[in-house]
Order: structure tokens, then C-alpha cells, then sequence
């Protein structure tokens, strides 16, 4: 998500974010951090959408230092429509807000994200709600800057490109998606934007754990870092999230000590595949999901079909009456953590 996103892609925003998923102990699974820095313009927005694009991971959001502009002051907003108020400076950022949104994302929480409105030097009226994700990307000139956030980002990359292709795709954005005249983002970049770029960003190049040169046309860089995110994702899966979610479970002894009360789903040969898939560590993330789903609506299907029902005539189309049987009273979910939100969407259906 970014506040150029209306007039680039649609591709910014997979969605508005996950149900979080906790673990036995109550905390929340965590979510994966990627952080991208370089200079202005100089194709971080565009190498995070081909990381998505490449990735193809449900449930990304790309969040940009973009939002986080500081509130102006009076005297700063007219310095501002001066082309006099310097926009690359760490001041100029709210790195507490940024690192509350990332910090909240990461546990899953819900979260308003500003939106920084450029024609006018201050916050819009709008927000964007999300609700968590598995990987965010964090994109922005100081994203590698403030060591809180660093702390955070699992995987930190700079892109290094030159700066005069910097300059020209600045001008060419700045004019057609800010309303700036030309002469004032020259003046701007040479008084504000190159002295801040050569002190603060690019010495944050050092906290980056890879560095894409020349940026979006450097694609053999950027494929070696997708293949890398991929590999640290299987990583993170398999030592973190797969085996809380699956457990130590052992189907050979699972009427053990249950209440007699008790009516487990008969285990046929598809409901014991549709296990295996979920229980391999292997298994795509899309796959875990869709058989969830599927396996959650043979559960709730078995349990409606145990519900208390009354005999019922009915009459058909064609004027003979069918013997048949009714529900009684009503069904009721209540939704367990960790586990029952799992199954809701099935009830529903």
C-alpha cells in the first residue's frame, strides 16, 4: 500500500490482510518482515511489486515510509509550498507511528495506515484498514534507517541506483502525479533531496543484507533476492509456524480417552489425504488453506446431520407429498481461537 498506488498498479495491496493465526500458548505467529531503502525514484515501490508479483505469497502488504510524513507546522507547510521545506530529512518522518503499525502488522492486530496527501503537504482525510499479513514490505527512503525498525525486518535490501536516472524519474513523477512545476523539483533535489541522500540514506546501506544495483533493470539481482526470500519463508514455515499449527499428532490413537459423547468424522480415504496434505510441512500455504476449508465442511456437514430432526411432509412440484425430516430450534457457532475461526467460514456456508 502506498499513496501512489491509485496512479501505478493495482497490484500494491494483495488484500486487506489475514485473520491472525496464535499458537498454543496464546501469542500470535508472527509475520515476515522485508525492508527495502534506496534514494528517491529510485525504484524501491517498483522492486517490492516484482518481489509480490514473483512471490506469489497470499496475504502481502507493502507499506511505505510515504505514509508516515510528520504534520506539518504553519510555518513549514508554507516553506513547503515554497519548494523550502525539506521532505528527505529524518525529521520529517514519524518513525514512532511506523514502527507501532509494523509492530502491530507483525502480531496480526488491526491497523489504520494515514494516507499523505502531496498537493497539499499534509495528511488525508483517508486511511487504509488492515488486519495483518504473512510478509510485509516495508519500502521507503529511512526504511533501513531507525534501529527500532531495523530490529524488526528479517530481511533488509538496498536499492543502489544512479542518480541521475533518479533525478529524471523524480521530475517526470513529481510533475505528473504531485502537480509540481519542474524548476521547483530541480531547485528542491539540489538543496534538500542529493545533500540528504549522501547524509542519511545512503550510509544505511551498510545495515542492508543485499544490495540490487540499478534497480528494477538489474532483474538477475532481483531474481537471486526472490529465490533468497523464498528460501528463508520455507525456513520460517518449517521451524516456526507449520509444527505449531500441526502439532505432534498421532491419528492412531485418537479415541484415547475421549467422552463417549463424543462423534469423530469417520476417517475414509480422503479425509485421511486431506490430513496427510495438511500435516506435510511441504504443503504450499494456498493448499493449506483450500483444504482446511474443505476438510472443516465435511465436519460441520457430519455435525449437522447428528442435530436433533422431526418428521416433516412437504409437498413437491408435481402435487405428491414426500415423507421427509426437519432441523429443530437454531444453530449457533462460537468461534474458539487458534482454532474455531478455522471453521467459521464452513458454518456460515
Amino acid at each position: 500500500m502506498t499513496t501512489r498506488s491509485q496512479q501505478t498498479s493495482t497490484l500494491m495491496l494483495k488484500s486487506a490482510g489475514r485473520p491472525p493465526w496464535y499458537a498454543p500458548d496464546g501469542k500470535n505467529l508472527p509475520a515476515y518482515i522485508v525492508g527495502i531503502a534506496g534514494g528517491s525514484a529510485s525504484g524501491k515501490t517498483s522492486v517490492a511489486r516484482r518481489i509480490v508479483e514473483s512471490m506469489n505469497v497470499p496475504w502481502v502488504v507493502i507499506l511505505s515510509m510515504d505514509s508516515f510524513y510528520r504534520r506539518l507546522t504553519p510555518e513549514e507547510s508554507k516553506r513547503a509550498f515554497e519548494n523550502n521545506h525539506d521532505f528527505d530529512h529524518p525529521l520529517s518522518y514519524d518513525f514512532e507511528s511506523a514502527l507501532r503499525a509494523l509492530s502491530d502488522l507483525k502480531q496480526g492486530k488491526a491497523v489504520r495506515i494515514p494516507q499523505y496527501d502531496f498537493s497539499t503537504h499534509s495528511p488525508s482525510s483517508q486511511s487504509q484498514y488492515i488486519y495483518g499479513a504473512s510478509v510485509i514490505i516495508f519500502e521507503g527512503i529511512f526504511a533501513l534507517y531507525d534501529p527500532a525498525i531495523l530490529q524488526m525486518v528479517d530481511v533488509k535490501i538496498f536499492v543502489d541506483t544512479d542518480s541521475d536516472i533518479c533525478l529524471a524519474r523524480r521530475i517526470k513523477r513529481d510533475v505528473a502525479e504531485r502537480g509540481r512545476d519542474p524548476l521547483g523539483v530541480l531547485q528542491q533535489y539540489d538543496r534538500f533531496v542529493k545533500p540528504a541522500y549522501d547524509g542519511f540514506v545512503r550510509p544505511t546501506m551498510s545495515n542492508a543484507d543485499v544490495i540490487i544495483p540499478r534497480g528494477l533493470d538489474n532483474q538477475v539481482a532481483i531474481d537471486l533476492m526472490i529465490q533468497h526470500i523464498k528460501r528463508q519463508l520455507d525456513e520460517y514455515n518449517a521451524t516456526i509456524m507449520r509444527p505449531v499449527l500441526v502439532g505432534q499428532y498421532d491419528g492412531s490413537s485418537a479415541q484415547d480417552g475421549l467422552a463417549h459423547t463424543l462423534t469423530t468424522l469417520p476417517q475414509t480415504s480422503q479425509v485421511r489425504a486431506m490430513q496427510t496434505i495438511l500435516c506435510d510441512r511441504t504443503t504450499p500455504r494456498d493448499d493449506f488453506i483450500f483444504y482446511s476449508d474443505r476438510l472443516s465442511r465435511l465436519v460441520i456437514e457430519h455435525g449437522l446431520s447428528l442435530l436433533p430432526l422431526t418428521k416433516k411432509t412437504v409437498q413437491t412440484p408435481t402435487g405428491l407429498s414426500y415423507e421427509g425430516y426437519g432441523m429443530e430450534g437454531e444453530v449457533t457457532g462460537v468461534t474458539v481461537l487458534r482454532a474455531g475461526g478455522v471453521m467459521e467460514k464452513a458454518l456460515r456456508s
